[in-house]
Order: C-alpha cells, then sequence, then structure tokens
C-alpha cells in the first residue's frame, strides 16, 4: 500500500514537472531555457521509473514490482484534481492580494524543482527497490538463506562466485560441473580437493543470449539459448570449447518475453526434446512451432512438434521407462483469472490446452489435463527424475521439480496405472532457496540445485537411516 502511495506521489511529480516546465519555457529569456531543462528531466525521471517498474532483469522481475500503468492513469487523475486545486487558490489568493510578488514565487518554485528532483528521485527509487522485494528474497548470501528440507537430509553449497546467477547446470564425463549463467557465459567448477565444493571455476565458452539448457551426448555438450540450439565440443582438452555447430536456430524466442526455447533432454529414442515458450500471454498461437514441445535430430534434421498446447515449458525430463514429463507455466491472466501452473505427463500428439483449458480441462474439450496443478505463477522450471542410489527408496525414479516464484523444490512421485496412464503426488521437498531454476542428479546420487538469486549451486545429501 505505501509503496504504491509512493510511486503515485512521485509520478505526479514528475507529470507536474513536465507541465510547469512547459508553462516556463512561455516565459522570455534564460526562464525558457530553464523550463526545457524540468519538463526533459521530469520526462527522463518518468520514463526511467517506467523501466525500472516494467522491464525484467534477466528472466526474473522489474526491480520496483507495482503496477506501473495503473498507478500513471491514477497520477494523471490526481494531477488534474490538484491542478484545480491550485487554480482556487491560486484565485483566492489574487482576490486578498497576497503580498509576495509573483514572479519571485514562480523562479523559485522553478529552481526548487529544477535542482530538488534529482535529490527526490535518486533516495526514493532506491527505497522503492527495496521495499518491492518480498521479505523471503532479501538475504542474497546463499550462507544465510534459512533452507529446509526433510529429516535427514542435509543441505551445502556446491559452488557459488564469478558466475553471473545460473541458469542451468550439467555434469561432464570426469564429474566437473558445467554451469550456465545468465550473462551468457559457461562455466567449468571442479571440486580438485574433493571437499565437496567447487574450488575453481573457469569459462569454458561464452557469448551466448539467455542459455538456459544444457545436455551432454557423444562428447558433445547441447546448449539452449535464444532462439537455437548449439552443439559443443572440447577437441584437444584444455578446459576451453573449440567447437561450435549449430543444431537448429530461427526458434519463436522472447516474442512474449522471457518465453523461448528452454531446457534439453535426449529421449530412448536418441533424439532431442526442449519446450517452445508460446508468443502471446493467453491468445491463438499462430506460430506452429511455439506453445510446444518439439523433437529433433542431434544433426539438426527432422525438427517437429511432439505435444502442443502449452504456454512455456521451461525444462523436461525422462523417467526410467521412458516416458516424458515437464512443468508448464500458465498465462498472466486469462479474462480476469489466473490459471494455474502444471505438471504434466508429455505424450506425442497431445494438446494441452492453452490457450484455453488449464489443470483439468472440460470432459468433452479435446485436451489433455495436467498431473498435477499448482498455485498461479508458482513458474516451475528444472525437472529431474532422480537416477541414484543414495536417497530412501521412495524417492526413486521420482520427480524433483524447481518452483522459481516460491523457492521451492517439490518431490512428484509419478505412477503408472493399469492403462498405461500416470497418476502423481506433489510435496514440498525442499524450501527457503531464492529463485531455484534447475535441479539435477549428480554422479555421486545427491541432487543439485541451481539459485538464480544467489548465484549459488546447493547439494542436498542423505545422512539418515534407508
Amino acid at each position: 500500500m505505501l509503496l504504491n502511495i509512493a510511486t503515485l506521489v512521485l509520478l505526479s511529480l514528475w507529470l507536474g514537472a513536465m507541465i510547469g516546465g512547459l508553462l516556463l519555457m512561455r516565459q522570455a529569456g534564460r526562464w525558457r531555457w530553464i523550463g526545457l531543462a524540468i519538463a526533459v528531466q521530469g520526462l527522463i525521471l518518468l520514463v526511467f521509473q517506467g523501466l525500472l517498474s516494467t522491464y525484467p532483469i534477466g528472466i526474473g522481475d522489474p526491480l520496483i514490482r507495482v503496477k506501473f500503468w495503473d498507478l500513471l492513469s491514477q497520477a494523471a487523475v490526481v494531477l488534474g484534481a490538484l491542478a484545480v486545486v491550485v487554480v482556487v487558490l491560486w484565485w483566492l489568493a489574487k482576490q486578498v492580494r497576497y503580498s509576495i510578488d509573483q514572479q519571485l514565487r514562480r523562479r523559485g518554485l522553478a529552481l526548487l524543482l529544477l535542482f530538488g528532483m534529482p535529490l527526490i528521485a535518486t533516495p526514493a527509487f532506491y527505497t522503492m527497490w527495496q521495499t518491492s522485494i518480498p521479505e523471503r528474497e532479501r538475504e542474497r548470501n546463499p550462507d544465510l538463506r534459512v533452507i529446509n528440507v526433510p529429516e535427514g537430509f542435509e543441505w551445502s553449497v556446491y559452488a557459488r562466485g564469478t558466475m553471473d546467477n545460473p541458469t542451468a547446470i550439467a555434469f561432464g564425463a570426469e564429474n566437473e560441473l558445467y554451469i550456465a549463467d545468465i550473462a551468457g557465459d559457461l562455466w567449468i567448477g571442479r571440486d580438485q580437493n574433493n571437499d565437496q565444493q567447487i574450488d575453481s571455476l573457469s569459462k569454458w565458452a561464452g557469448d551466448f543470449d539467455l542459455l538456459v539448457g544444457l545436455v551432454w551426448r557423444d562428447g558433445e555438450l547441447y546448449c539452449a539459448s535464444s532462439g537455437k540450439i548449439e552443439a559443443l565440443r572440447d577437441s584437444n582438452g584444455d578446459g576451453v570449447a573449440d567447437s561450435r555447430r549449430i543444431v537448429v536456430d530461427n526458434l519463436p524466442s522472447m516474442i512474449l518475453q522471457p518465453h523461448s526455447n528452454n531446457g534439453l533432454a535426449f529421449g530412448p529414442d536418441g533424439r532431442l526434446y526442449f519446450g517452445v515458450g508460446s508468443t502471446t500471454d493467453g491468445k491463438f498461437e499462430e506460430n506452429e512451432l511455439a506453445a510446444s514441445v518439439l523433437s529433433v535430430n542431434p544433426d539438426g534434421t527432422d525438427l517437429r512438434p511432439y505435444a502442443r498446447g502449452l504456454g512455456n515449458v521451461f525444462d523436461v525430463a525422462f523417467n526410467a521407462d521412458g516416458a516424458l514429463f515437464g512443468g508448464d507455466n500458465g498465462p498472466s491472466s486469462v479474462e480476469g483469472n489466473d490459471p494455474p501452473d502444471e505438471f504434466n505427463y508429455l505424450v506425442e500428439g497431445e494438446h494441452y490446452g492453452y490457450p484455453y483449458f488449464f489443470g483439468d480441462p472440460p470432459s468433452d474439450g479435446g485436451t489433455r489435463g495436467a498431473l498435477i496443478s499448482f498455485p498461479a505463477h508458482s513458474v516451475p522450471t528444472g525437472v529431474t527424475f532422480y537416477s541414484g542410489d543414495q536417497y530412501p527408496q521412495i524417492y526413486s525414479d521420482s520427480a524433483f521439480l524447481t518452483l522459481w516464484q516460491t523457492g521451492e523444490v517439490v518431490h512428484i512421485e509419478v505412477g503408472q496405472t493399469s492403462n498405461g496412464d500416470y497418476l502423481a503426488k506433489s510435496t514440498t521437498f525442499a524450501d527457503g532457496m531464492l529463485y531455484p531454476i534447475d535441479v539435477i542428479t549428480g554422479p555421486d546420487g545427491n541432487l543439485y540445485i541451481a539459485d538464480f538469486g544467489t548465484s549459488a549451486i546447493y547439494r542436498i545429501t542423505y545422512n539418515g537411516a534407508r
């Protein structure tokens, strides 16, 4: 509430300054230029506040989280009301022959606006940014986060520093960890002294745009970035990628931010599978490659849709039986309602309802329903099926799914029915992370979780009774 009021006051000030500056430009001499400076300054601050309140940072949220356009229209109304009040007060002052010289007052107000607006804007924008951050998101030091895991499990920080907010992770053939970051760099992390912590980070490749998917096959690291998938190789073993080929490009990307082609998984048929986000927010999708899960051969041939009607599948994973699953992000709103996010069993040729149905569709809708529906804007991101042998049996071949917006990792028990379909049950496995974005099973049988906001990779181990 206070944040909205502060936003309203500042927007009214910037708009008022623009109008006042334009009026002052009617004066002769240097006051015309002062009026121009005030009007331009008000416009710059208005645009800057608009960008801070509407433009997402990376694949996250704006720095100031308010409904900017609604408040801007309210500010215009407030300014109109204030103008009426000012006119009335001016008329009353004129009637009583107010003694202070009008020209002096006008010049004093002009100078106050010219020098006062930057002094007001700087602390105001910073305070609004800090105030708009939810309490659970304020601690950025991974060591100081309060992370809750089930009894018998422990968490630790496996990697930190150097990379600029991880977006995807994958282990290499020698148990080194490859880490993609939001800046478009790809790092190798090595635990050289075997203390279960990365102590060496070196850059393996770079110059990616929105790098969000990694998967290994036949000595090549397949990398999903904005609009394309590339396969990279370090052919001479010097720790830097020296071979880079395009597998597929010209995929729909960032037409609707931050939707793009996303996380990667190879299927038992040898094909590469990945989701591509929609290009519209809850409207009919015209791009045949968007709002779907696609598959392609490793050499880039035979690109084709596998499943459709999916808003934004950020990651996909196969279970031990070769069935494909993934989370799906719903649109911002549909006719004033916020539809749920989903976890789906992905079947070839099926339609999953977007943008018509979400969660459980009507029986005559002709679309496939979700296995699990999450609250709107939970934002499911990374997914993996546990393939290790360090956790209790209940976790074997279960899915783990990260929820970006809630800071959770959920455990999803998946069971096959007699007719070959699947049922699922979800429980919270870990919470207290900032923006968990990817989760994988490591070669040691433990889960590794990339946390975007803290620039850390967490390791979850089990030390309880089996």
